[in-house]
C-alpha cells in the first residue's frame, strides 16, 4: 500500500484498478476500481464501532464528512426528532463532503447513502470482538454509477484494532471518477481513517481516565 506517512498508526491507503467484491453488487467488471484505506488504531473495537456510528460527533473529528443528514428514519424504528440520531440498518443518510478535506461548509458535495449492515462477525477467539458496516451509494442511477463501502473493525489480540476500509465504483461513470477524482479520494480515505482512529483513542483515553478517577486512582 502507499500513502504511508511513517508513524506507526499511520494509514495506508491505495487505489485498486482491479476492484474489490463488495456483499451487494458482488464482483463488478467494466469500468470499475476499489479505494481502501487501513489504520492501526489504539483502542477497542466497540469504541471504533461508536465513532464510526455516531454521526452526531463527525464535526469534533471528521474533515472529509463534517456533516451527515439523514431522511426516511422512520422505516427504521427511528425517531427523527433526535438531535443525536446514529447509523443503522435501513437508515438512509447524505454525507456532505468536503473534497479538500478541511471540513469548511463551503463548497460540500452531498452523497445519498443507505446503510445496509451492521453485522457482528464470528470469531474462534472470546477475546475478539469484529464487526462489518456497509454503506450502499444511492446518489446515482444504478446504471449509471454503482458504489458500496464496507468497513471491516477488527480487533487484535494486543488490544488494538484495525479498521479497513474500502469503497468500489462500477458503471459508465466509474471511469470518469477514477480520473477526476481518485487520487483525490486515496488521501481523503487516509484522512479519514487517521481523524476517526485519533478520535476514538482519544475517547478510550478519557473514559480509562474516568474509570481511574472514580475509583479514587
Amino acid at each position: 500500500m502507499q500513502q504511508n506517512d511513517g508513524h506507526p498508526d499511520a494509514a495506508k491507503a491505495e487505489l485498486l484498478r482491479s476492484p474489490l467484491p463488495t456483499p451487494h453488487w458482488g464482483d463488478q467488471g467494466g469500468p470499475a476500481f476499489t479505494v481502501r484505506a487501513v489504520t492501526s488504531i489504539n483502542a477497542a473495537s466497540s469504541t471504533v464501532l461508536r465513532t464510526l456510528l455516531d454521526t452526531s460527533k463527525y464535526p469534533n473529528w471528521n474533515r472529509f464528512v463534517p456533516r451527515v443528514t439523514f431522511s426516511d428514519v422512520s422505516d427504521a424504528g427511528i425517531d427523527a426528532t433526535q438531535s443525536n440520531i446514529q447509523l443503522a440498518r435501513g437508515v438512509t443518510f447524505t454525507e456532505h463532503v468536503d473534497m479538500s478535506g478541511n471540513g469548511k461548509p463551503s463548497g460540500l458535495v452531498k452523497m445519498k447513502l443507505l446503510m445496509t449492515a451492521l453485522e457482528k462477525l464470528e470469531s474462534n477467539s472470546i477475546e475478539r470482538t469484529d464487526y462489518k458496516v456497509v454503506w450502499l451509494g444511492k446518489g446515482c442511477p444504478d446504471w449509471a454509477l454503482r458504489s458500496e463501502r464496507v468497513h471491516a473493525i477488527l480487533s487484535n489480540t494486543d488490544g488494538t484494532t484495525t479498521y479497513d476500509v474500502f469503497e468500489t465504483f462500477s458503471g459508465p461513470l466509474a471511469m470518469l471518477v477514477r480520473l477526476f477524482v481518485g487520487p483525490t479520494l486515496v488521501k481523503r480515505f487516509k484522512q479519514w481513517n487517521e481523524e476517526l482512529g485519533h478520535y476514538a483513542e482519544r475517547e478510550s483515553q478519557d473514559r480509562d481516565a474516568s474509570a481511574s478517577s472514580d475509583l479514587g486512582t
